[in-house]
Order: structure tokens, then C-alpha cells, then sequence
């Protein structure tokens, strides 16, 4: 009788000590952390913050399936009651992925699932404020 193969336990990639230097640095550690989306999420939330994320990439744009992997990972921080991470704290990334090159261009490529996202995160926020419409609208112009 044969015997059922033993499926190799992956381990669970750890959090880099310190927030990475270059995009694809980022994006490297976001490929290993990609079947964890809650490290990926603490990851997001502990050591690339909204100011980094935009000096990232501020010379070469982020690519449309790495937003999407990093829309996945704050809609996972949003959903971590136990992160202390609120639709603010969203917000502040999406100013910051306004701020990257051709920000514009890849944002309009999202899915409808990765354009979901970011309406929750503005869902979250207060309705009448000026910083909250006029995310609203810079974001409204890039998504099209």
C-alpha cells in the first residue's frame, strides 16, 4: 500500500528588523511574506510607514499587482481589530501612494476587488472633513 506524500511545512517568515531602503526591498520581503497575509499586514504597519512607502517609490511607479498585494495588506491591518489600525491610518498610505510616480497609471489598473478597498478605507473616515474629500477627489480622478 503506498503511503500519502507528507507535505513540507513552510515556515512562517518572520518581520525584517529594520524597514527596507529601496522599493525592491519591499517588494521582495512582501514575495516572502505573500502566503501570510497577517505578517505581510505587520509588516505594512510596523516598519514601512505612509512617509516611507512614498519615498520608495518616488522615481520608479509601483506596479499595479504590488499595489494590489499592498492594498491586501492594509485591508488585512483594517481587519485586525487587535492592530490598532483604523481607517485613518489607511488613509495616510493612500496620500502616500498618490505621492509615488505614475501613481495615477497604476491605480487606474486595479481590480474591482483592489478598487473595493480603498472604498472601505474612505468609508471609515469622517464624511464632511477637507482632508477626507479631498482624498476622495484626487482619488476619484486617478481611479477614473
Amino acid at each position: 500500500a503506498g503511503r500519502a506524500p507528507v507535505l513540507a511545512r513552510v515556515p512562517v517568515p518572520t518581520v525584517p528588523a529594520v524597514s527596507p531602503k529601496t522599493g525592491s526591498e519591499m517588494l521582495r520581503s512582501f514575495n516572502s511574506m505573500k502566503r501570510h497575509p497577517s505578517v505581510m499586514a505587520q509588516y505594512l504597519r510596523e516598519r514601512v510607514p505612509p512617509q516611507l512607502l512614498a519615498s520608495l517609490f518616488n522615481r520608479a511607479p509601483i506596479e499595479a499587482d504590488d499595489l494590489g498585494t499592498l492594498l491586501g495588506a492594509l485591508k488585512s491591518n483594517l481587519g485586525d481589530a487587535g492592530a490598532g489600525f483604523t481607517c485613518e491610518n489607511g488613509a495616510d498610505y493612500l496620500r502616500a501612494l498618490l505621492k509615488t510616480a505614475g501613481a495615477a497609471t497604476q491605480l487606474s489598473m486595479l481590480s474591482s476587488t483592489e478598487q473595493a478597498i480603498i472604498e472601505e478605507v474612505l468609508s471609515g473616515l469622517p464624511a464632511g472633513t477637507a482632508s477626507t474629500k479631498a482624498l476622495r477627489q484626487a482619488l476619484r480622478c486617478a481611479l477614473g
